[in-house]
Protein backbone atom coordinates (compact mmCIF):
# COMPACT_ATOMS: atom_id res chain seq x y z
CA UNK A 1 0.00 0.00 0.00
CA UNK A 2 2.71 2.40 0.97
CA UNK A 3 4.48 1.40 -2.39
CA UNK A 4 1.19 2.63 -4.19
CA UNK A 5 1.34 5.52 -2.48
CA UNK A 6 4.15 7.12 -3.28
CA UNK A 7 4.21 5.65 -6.74
CA UNK A 8 0.75 7.84 -7.66
CA UNK A 9 1.64 10.56 -5.39
CA UNK A 10 5.27 10.71 -7.96
CA UNK A 11 3.05 10.48 -11.13
CA UNK A 12 0.65 12.91 -9.68
CA UNK A 13 3.30 16.03 -8.79
CA UNK A 14 4.20 14.86 -12.11
CA UNK A 15 1.15 15.52 -13.85
CA UNK A 16 0.61 18.95 -11.65
CA UNK A 17 3.70 20.04 -12.45
CA UNK A 18 3.23 20.03 -16.28
CA UNK A 19 -0.43 21.83 -15.56
CA UNK A 20 1.51 24.43 -13.96
CA UNK A 21 4.54 24.66 -16.31
CA UNK A 22 2.15 25.18 -19.21
CA UNK A 23 -0.31 27.33 -17.85
CA UNK A 24 2.65 29.61 -16.76
CA UNK A 25 3.82 29.45 -20.65
CA UNK A 26 0.31 30.33 -21.84
CA UNK A 27 0.29 32.80 -19.24
CA UNK A 28 3.24 34.83 -21.10
CA UNK A 29 2.09 34.17 -24.42
CA UNK A 30 -0.98 35.82 -23.64
CA UNK A 31 0.89 38.99 -22.30
CA UNK A 32 2.84 39.36 -25.73
CA UNK A 33 0.10 38.37 -28.42
CA UNK A 34 -3.29 38.15 -27.14
CA UNK A 35 -6.12 37.50 -29.74
CA UNK A 36 -8.78 39.63 -27.61
CA UNK A 37 -7.64 42.87 -26.51
CA UNK A 38 -5.44 43.08 -23.29
CA UNK A 39 -6.88 42.69 -20.31
CA UNK A 40 -6.39 45.62 -17.70
CA UNK A 41 -6.40 43.29 -14.52
CA UNK A 42 -4.54 40.18 -15.81
CA UNK A 43 -3.32 39.17 -12.56
CA UNK A 44 -6.63 40.25 -10.71
CA UNK A 45 -9.01 38.13 -12.49
CA UNK A 46 -6.32 35.13 -11.80
CA UNK A 47 -6.34 35.32 -8.54
CA UNK A 48 -10.15 34.63 -8.44
CA UNK A 49 -10.19 31.75 -10.97
CA UNK A 50 -6.77 30.03 -9.08
CA UNK A 51 -9.05 30.91 -5.65
CA UNK A 52 -11.61 28.43 -7.47
CA UNK A 53 -9.23 26.08 -8.56
CA UNK A 54 -7.56 26.09 -5.22
CA UNK A 55 -11.05 24.89 -3.50
CA UNK A 56 -11.50 21.95 -5.88
CA UNK A 57 -7.83 20.66 -5.22
CA UNK A 58 -10.00 20.06 -1.32
CA UNK A 59 -12.06 17.67 -3.82
CA UNK A 60 -9.17 16.55 -6.28
CA UNK A 61 -6.85 15.47 -3.83
CA UNK A 62 -8.36 12.77 -1.65
CA UNK A 63 -10.65 11.98 -4.29
CA UNK A 64 -7.56 10.52 -6.66
CA UNK A 65 -6.16 8.80 -3.08
CA UNK A 66 -9.20 7.02 -3.20
CA UNK A 67 -9.61 6.26 -6.76
CA UNK A 68 -6.20 4.96 -7.55
CA UNK A 69 -7.58 1.87 -4.41
CA UNK A 70 -10.74 1.89 -5.93
CA UNK A 71 -9.60 1.64 -8.83
CA UNK A 72 -7.31 -1.62 -8.27
CA UNK A 73 -9.32 -3.36 -6.41
CA UNK A 74 -12.16 -3.56 -9.31
CA UNK A 75 -9.66 -4.42 -11.66
CA UNK A 76 -9.24 -7.42 -9.22
CA UNK A 77 -12.53 -8.80 -9.42
CA UNK A 78 -13.83 -7.38 -13.10
CA UNK A 79 -11.09 -6.95 -15.87
CA UNK A 80 -13.18 -4.48 -18.27
CA UNK A 81 -12.43 -4.02 -21.60
CA UNK A 82 -9.09 -6.16 -20.25
CA UNK A 83 -11.41 -9.07 -21.30
CA UNK A 84 -10.25 -8.30 -24.71
CA UNK A 85 -6.98 -9.15 -23.74
CA UNK A 86 -5.50 -6.15 -26.88
CA UNK A 87 -1.90 -5.29 -26.36
CA UNK A 88 -0.98 -3.02 -23.22
CA UNK A 89 -0.73 0.05 -25.83
CA UNK A 90 -3.92 -0.61 -27.66
CA UNK A 91 -5.72 -1.24 -24.28
CA UNK A 92 -4.51 1.93 -22.91
CA UNK A 93 -5.16 3.54 -26.00
CA UNK A 94 -9.20 2.45 -26.21
CA UNK A 95 -9.69 3.23 -22.23
CA UNK A 96 -7.93 6.60 -22.73
CA UNK A 97 -10.45 7.27 -25.90
CA UNK A 98 -13.16 5.58 -23.83
CA UNK A 99 -12.45 8.78 -21.25
CA UNK A 100 -12.40 11.30 -23.31
CA UNK A 101 -15.82 10.32 -24.95
CA UNK A 102 -17.15 10.39 -21.55
CA UNK A 103 -15.48 13.82 -21.06
CA UNK A 104 -17.48 14.83 -24.19
CA UNK A 105 -20.77 13.15 -22.77
CA UNK A 106 -20.57 14.89 -19.09
CA UNK A 107 -19.54 18.31 -20.65
CA UNK A 108 -22.90 18.47 -22.81
CA UNK A 109 -24.88 16.96 -19.94
CA UNK A 110 -23.63 20.63 -18.18
CA UNK A 111 -25.44 22.51 -21.05
CA UNK A 112 -28.02 20.41 -21.56
CA UNK A 113 -29.33 19.38 -17.54
CA UNK A 114 -31.09 22.22 -15.67
CA UNK A 115 -29.96 21.30 -12.27
CA UNK A 116 -25.87 20.69 -13.77
CA UNK A 117 -25.63 23.86 -15.69
CA UNK A 118 -26.45 25.94 -12.13
CA UNK A 119 -22.92 24.82 -11.44
CA UNK A 120 -21.28 24.60 -14.88
CA UNK A 121 -22.29 28.07 -15.57
CA UNK A 122 -20.03 29.87 -12.99
CA UNK A 123 -17.12 28.78 -15.95
CA UNK A 124 -19.46 30.19 -18.47
CA UNK A 125 -20.05 33.42 -16.63
CA UNK A 126 -16.34 34.72 -16.83
CA UNK A 127 -16.65 37.06 -19.69
CA UNK A 128 -12.55 37.78 -19.85
CA UNK A 129 -11.61 34.02 -21.41
CA UNK A 130 -7.90 32.91 -20.07
CA UNK A 131 -5.81 30.23 -19.52
CA UNK A 132 -7.20 30.55 -16.15
CA UNK A 133 -10.33 30.22 -16.92
CA UNK A 134 -9.39 26.34 -17.98
CA UNK A 135 -9.33 25.46 -13.70
CA UNK A 136 -12.13 27.85 -13.05
CA UNK A 137 -15.41 25.44 -11.73
CA UNK A 138 -17.72 25.16 -8.88
CA UNK A 139 -16.71 22.70 -6.57
CA UNK A 140 -19.79 21.33 -6.77
CA UNK A 141 -19.71 20.44 -10.34
CA UNK A 142 -16.11 19.07 -9.70
CA UNK A 143 -17.82 16.92 -6.84
CA UNK A 144 -20.36 15.26 -9.17
CA UNK A 145 -17.90 15.01 -12.06
CA UNK A 146 -15.76 12.60 -9.18
CA UNK A 147 -18.44 10.94 -8.38
CA UNK A 148 -19.75 9.85 -11.36
CA UNK A 149 -16.43 9.26 -12.38
CA UNK A 150 -15.70 6.15 -10.03
CA UNK A 151 -18.06 3.59 -11.57
CA UNK A 152 -17.99 4.51 -15.15
CA UNK A 153 -14.12 4.23 -14.77
CA UNK A 154 -14.62 0.77 -12.94
CA UNK A 155 -16.88 -0.81 -15.29
CA UNK A 156 -13.82 0.25 -18.58
CA UNK A 157 -11.26 -1.56 -16.47
CA UNK A 158 -9.22 1.83 -16.11
CA UNK A 159 -6.23 2.17 -13.98
CA UNK A 160 -4.74 5.17 -11.90
CA UNK A 161 -1.82 5.23 -14.64
CA UNK A 162 -4.54 5.35 -17.60
CA UNK A 163 -6.25 8.32 -15.95
CA UNK A 164 -2.58 10.13 -15.16
CA UNK A 165 -1.80 9.80 -18.52
CA UNK A 166 -5.48 11.54 -19.93
CA UNK A 167 -4.33 14.09 -17.95
CA UNK A 168 -0.55 14.68 -18.94
CA UNK A 169 -2.27 14.31 -22.53
CA UNK A 170 -6.04 16.78 -21.98
CA UNK A 171 -4.83 19.33 -19.93
CA UNK A 172 -2.49 21.08 -22.04
CA UNK A 173 -4.80 21.17 -24.44
CA UNK A 174 -7.44 22.29 -22.62
CA UNK A 175 -5.24 25.39 -21.17
CA UNK A 176 -4.29 25.99 -24.89
CA UNK A 177 -8.08 26.46 -26.24
CA UNK A 178 -8.89 28.04 -22.77
CA UNK A 179 -6.09 30.65 -23.99
CA UNK A 180 -6.01 33.85 -25.35
CA UNK A 181 -3.16 33.76 -27.57
CA UNK A 182 -3.49 34.76 -30.83
CA UNK A 183 -2.07 31.98 -33.25
CA UNK A 184 -2.19 32.35 -37.59
CA UNK A 185 -5.45 30.60 -38.70
CA UNK A 186 -3.56 27.96 -40.50
CA UNK A 187 -2.50 26.53 -37.47
CA UNK A 188 -5.91 26.49 -35.57
CA UNK A 189 -7.34 25.23 -38.97
CA UNK A 190 -4.80 22.40 -38.26
CA UNK A 191 -5.28 21.92 -34.57
CA UNK A 192 -9.32 21.44 -34.79
CA UNK A 193 -8.39 18.41 -37.45
CA UNK A 194 -7.15 16.66 -34.04
CA UNK A 195 -8.43 18.95 -31.15
CA UNK A 196 -10.82 21.40 -30.07
CA UNK A 197 -9.02 24.64 -30.83
CA UNK A 198 -8.74 28.05 -29.37
CA UNK A 199 -11.08 29.40 -32.31
CA UNK A 200 -13.94 26.58 -31.68
CA UNK A 201 -13.29 26.55 -28.47
CA UNK A 202 -13.70 30.76 -28.12
CA UNK A 203 -17.62 30.22 -29.67
CA UNK A 204 -17.90 27.73 -26.99
CA UNK A 205 -17.73 30.62 -24.50
CA UNK A 206 -20.10 33.00 -26.12
CA UNK A 207 -23.06 34.52 -24.60
CA UNK A 208 -25.39 33.31 -27.48
CA UNK A 209 -26.47 29.69 -26.50
CA UNK A 210 -26.68 28.64 -29.75
CA UNK A 211 -22.94 29.59 -29.95
CA UNK A 212 -21.99 28.36 -26.96
CA UNK A 213 -23.72 24.85 -26.65
CA UNK A 214 -21.33 23.76 -29.58
CA UNK A 215 -17.89 22.30 -29.10
CA UNK A 216 -17.94 19.84 -26.28
CA UNK A 217 -14.91 18.12 -26.85
CA UNK A 218 -11.97 18.29 -23.73
CA UNK A 219 -9.25 16.43 -25.88
CA UNK A 220 -10.39 15.68 -28.84
CA UNK A 221 -12.36 17.23 -31.67
CA UNK A 222 -13.46 13.96 -33.25
CA UNK A 223 -16.89 13.61 -30.94
CA UNK A 224 -18.00 17.19 -31.71
CA UNK A 225 -17.93 16.01 -35.54
CA UNK A 226 -19.39 12.35 -34.62
CA UNK A 227 -22.63 13.88 -32.70
CA UNK A 228 -23.39 16.94 -34.61
CA UNK A 229 -22.20 19.68 -31.97
CA UNK A 230 -19.13 20.98 -33.92
CA UNK A 231 -19.63 24.07 -34.44
CA UNK A 232 -17.27 27.00 -36.45
CA UNK A 233 -16.80 30.80 -37.67
CA UNK A 234 -13.57 31.99 -38.62
CA UNK A 235 -14.73 35.72 -37.73
CA UNK A 236 -15.04 35.88 -33.98
CA UNK A 237 -15.31 39.78 -34.43
CA UNK A 238 -18.08 40.94 -31.98
CA UNK A 239 -18.44 37.90 -30.10
CA UNK A 240 -19.34 38.61 -26.55
CA UNK A 241 -18.06 36.33 -23.98
CA UNK A 242 -19.80 35.31 -20.49
CA UNK A 243 -23.09 35.51 -19.58
CA UNK A 244 -25.90 37.98 -20.01
CA UNK A 245 -26.62 39.12 -16.04
CA UNK A 246 -24.11 36.85 -14.70
CA UNK A 247 -21.07 38.42 -16.28
CA UNK A 248 -20.89 42.01 -14.66
CA UNK A 249 -18.32 42.94 -12.43
CA UNK A 250 -19.91 43.23 -9.06
CA UNK A 251 -21.23 38.79 -9.38
CA UNK A 252 -17.65 37.92 -10.67
CA UNK A 253 -16.41 37.91 -6.86
CA UNK A 254 -15.62 34.85 -5.45
CA UNK A 255 -18.27 34.80 -2.72
CA UNK A 256 -20.98 35.59 -5.57
CA UNK A 257 -19.61 32.82 -7.38
CA UNK A 258 -19.29 30.60 -4.53
CA UNK A 259 -23.35 31.43 -3.88
CA UNK A 260 -25.36 32.21 -7.16
CA UNK A 261 -25.76 28.43 -8.15
CA UNK A 262 -28.07 28.20 -4.78
CA UNK A 263 -29.98 31.63 -5.19
CA UNK A 264 -33.66 31.21 -6.03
Amino acid sequence: MADILVSISDLRIFSYGTTIGCGLLLWMLEGLKPFFSPQKNRSVHAKLNLSMAGLNLLILLPSGMLMAFMLEWSRSVWPGIGILALPPFAEAMVIILLIDLWMYAWHRLNHETALLWKFHSIHHSDATLDVTTSWRFHYIEILFSELLRFPLFMLIGAGIEHLLLYSLLMTPVIEFHHSNISIPPAMDRLARLIIPSPMMHRLHHSRQRSEHDSNYGSMLSLWDRLFGSFLLSNNLEGLRLGLDNESDPGRQRFSALFMRPFRP
